[in-house]
């Protein structure tokens, strides 16, 4: 199963586009590959993911998926990252983003 965060994150430079790749994370076959997206960890002791939209539902089908970030291109999506786990950790003192996110 596949969440999205109504909190959904995205880079401030990419912003005017949300409504378009917030379109493409709904679609059931999306076709914008350079879409990628930041998941909570699909395993125990991680910390973010980082994933390509076009394999998102392909590890849906092994793990149920929240997606909390996209960003158009990879390394956006690792600055993203970046960014995300410095507030959770300036925030809390922790790294505990799961918890932070889905407060």
């Amino acid at each position: 199963m596949i969440t999205i965060s109504k909190n959904l994150i995205v880079p401030a430079a990419q912003e005017e586009n949300r409504k378009k790749m917030t379109a493409q994370l709904s679609k059931r076959h999306p076709s914008d590959r350079k879409l990628y997206c930041v998941i909570l960890p699909t395993t125990e002791g991680g910390v973010l993911e980082v994933i390509p939209l076009f394999a998102l539902r392909l590890e849906a089908k092994e793990h149920d998926i929240t997606i909390l970030g996209v960003s158009e291109g990879r390394e956006e999506a690792l600055k993203l990252v970046e960014s995300m786990i410095g507030e959770v950790y300036r925030e809390t003192g922790e790294f505990d983003v799961k918890a932070y996110f889905l407060k």
